[in-house]
Parts: structure tokens; sequence; C-alpha cells
């Protein structure tokens, strides 16, 4: 089982690297790459479904001090694979739309590069039984969200009605676009970041199982904190308030990386961290408080879901629409 899941998010990877070699033996090779890399993915992903697998299979990784040996694992259970399915099959067909969506342009060979490093990368977090590879992960989606969405980072004039998002004279060239996804997304990421350090200090472990299983102490009370500072840094990649105003930007790059990456997969990390996050929160909820953690989530959700809807209605652009629509159904989930 152990190696079946390596493939899922392996293969991308390997394909990545090998990327720039298959651009010298054609455009077509180069395209093949992917969408086989990407059909492996699928096929493995929902063999492991279907078959059933579940538990926990893990091998050591590194030591940190307070922490001892951290495992490098995977978690296998309904939520994982629902999502390591979603991701795949999502991928592949975007994949191949980009065949011919994609035609002709120049960039090609650093477009397929970042789609299945995105790819790899989303599965590996998907699958992730510690939140420290999980947080790895999670920043790798979010560097190559930055660079997909100031894909067109020259910014040209020429191409402003198509490449440029917003209605004059407030339009935003994509590589601003692409930085203001990043340093909005990095300014949720450092809650997560601190969860993770109050985590580890307080029970030792980043390991989902371990932490699913030892009880804290009433007197704890530090760890509802670490269960909201993690929820923050899920609604910054779900694009829910108030760092929702990155995903409408974000639509300025191509078609397909708005498909794949800003509605389908990435900005659904948030939702599967809070899954996780709820998983903590009930299992712990005998000696601590975790109702904060759920009010929060149930508040911003509905807050989002309400003010993204009426933006989307009032947007003079598609892309903005649709983008603004994706934050009102993330607030649902």
């Amino acid at each position: 089982m152990f190696a079946a899941l390596t493939a899922i998010w392996l293969v991308p990877i390997v394909a990545a690297l090998l990327t720039p070699l298959a651009a010298f033996l054609g455009d077509k090779f180069r395209a093949s790459l992917a969408i086989a890399a990407g059909s492996v993915t699928a096929v493995v992903a929902a063999y492991s479904a279907v078959a059933g697998w579940s538990g926990v299979e893990a091998v050591a990784w590194v030591e940190l001090p307070g922490m001892g040996v951290v495992g490098f694992g995977y978690r296998v259970d309904p939520v994982s694979l629902l999502f390591a399915n979603l991701v795949a099959w999502i991928s592949l067909a975007v994949f191949i739309y980009s065949v011919s969506y994609m035609r002709g342009d120049p960039g090609l060979t650093r477009y397929w590069f970042l789609m299945l490093v995105f790819l790899g990368s989303m599965e590996l977090l998907v699958l992730a039984d510690n939140l420290l590879l999980l947080f790895f992960c999670w920043e790798i989606v979010g560097v190559c969200s930055f660079l997909l969405i100031s894909y067109w980072y020259t910014d040209d004039e020429e191409l402003r009605r198509v490449q440029w998002v917003g209605e004059p004279p407030e339009e935003y060239p994509p590589s601003h676009c692409g930085l203001k996804a990043f340093l909005t997304t990095r300014v949720s990421d450092s809650f997560l970041l601190a969860s993770l350090v109050v985590l580890s200090l307080r029970l030792g472990t980043l390991s989902l199982s371990e932490l699913l299983e030892k009880l804290p102490g009433s007197s704890d009370a530090i760890l509802p904190v670490a269960l909201l500072l993690a929820a923050v840094g899920a609604m910054g990649k779900s694009a829910q308030l108030p760092f929702m105003e990155w995903l409408p930007d974000a639509m300025s790059g191509p078609s397909s990386v708005s498909a794949l990456i800003h509605a389908a997969t990435m900005v659904k990390a948030g939702v599967y961290l809070v899954s996780r996050l709820s998983q903590l929160a009930l299992a712990w909820s005998p000696s601590v408080d975790a109702r904060p953690f759920f009010y929060y989530v149930a508040c911003t959700g509905m807050a989002t879901s309400l003010i993204a809807a009426l933006q989307a209605g009032a947007a003079g652009e598609l892309k903005k629409t649709l983008a603004y629509s994706t934050a009102s159904q993330l607030g649902y989930m």
C-alpha cells in the first residue's frame, strides 16, 4: 500500500522534472507525458478507494527537538481518498483540455512543469498523516498558484483586455495579481504555522493519528486557540473572509489554471484542513472546549457565502463573477 500511495504523488513530480527533456522531443510528447502522469495518478487513486484501503503507513523522516523522529507517512481514510480522487480526476480532465487550449503558447514547458508539481504536491497534502508534511506541501501548492496566476508575467499591454483582470481604469496586470495572492495567503499561512508550533510544544507531535489518540487535559486551554489559528490558515487558502479578495484577481492566469487550482482543487485544501481539524476538535471535546472553533468556521462560512454572492451579482466582469461565486460556494463547504 505504501508504494502505491507514493506513486500517486511521486509520478507527477518525476514527470515534472522530465518535462524540460520532453520539450526537446516535441510538444506532443511533452503533453503526452503530463497526461500519462495524470492518468497514473487518477487510476491508482481510484484503485485505492475501490480496494477499501485504510490505516496509517509511515517511515522515519526527520528528527526534531522536542518531537523526536517525525514520520513521513500517509493517512488513508474516506476523507483523504475522497480528496485524492477529486484532485486526480479533475487534474486529468484539465490536462487533456490544456493540450488544445494552450497550443502555441511559448511558455508551455513552464506551464506543464508547474501543473505537474502542483498535482503531486496537492496529492501528498491530502494523503499526509503529519501536519508538518501537510504544511510543506501547503506552501508548495501556494508557490505554484502564485507562478501560474502570474503566468503571463510580461503584463503585455496589447493583451490587456484578455489577460488583465478588472474593469477600466482599475485593471490589474497578471504580475500584480500573482503577488497579491501570494502575499495574502502568506499572511494566513503564518497563522497555520503558529498553530503547528503550539501543537508541537504542547503535545509533542504533529501526527494526525497521535493527535487524535491523545486526550489533552482540561488545563490545556491553549489547544482551542491552536485550532482557531489553524482555521484562519484554512480560510486564507479557501479565500474566505477576510482573505477573500485574492481569488478574483487570480483569474488573470490561463483559464485552465483557474479551473484546476482556483476553483476545483487548491482552494479545497482549506476545506480539507477544516475537516481534519474538526476530527481533532471532536476527539478532544471531552476535556477541551472546542466550540469556539466550530463557531468561527460556521460564522466565517456564512458571512463569506452571503458577501461573495452579492459581489458576484454586482461584478461587471465574467471572470470576477465566477471567482466570487467560487468563494461563496467554498463558504458553504
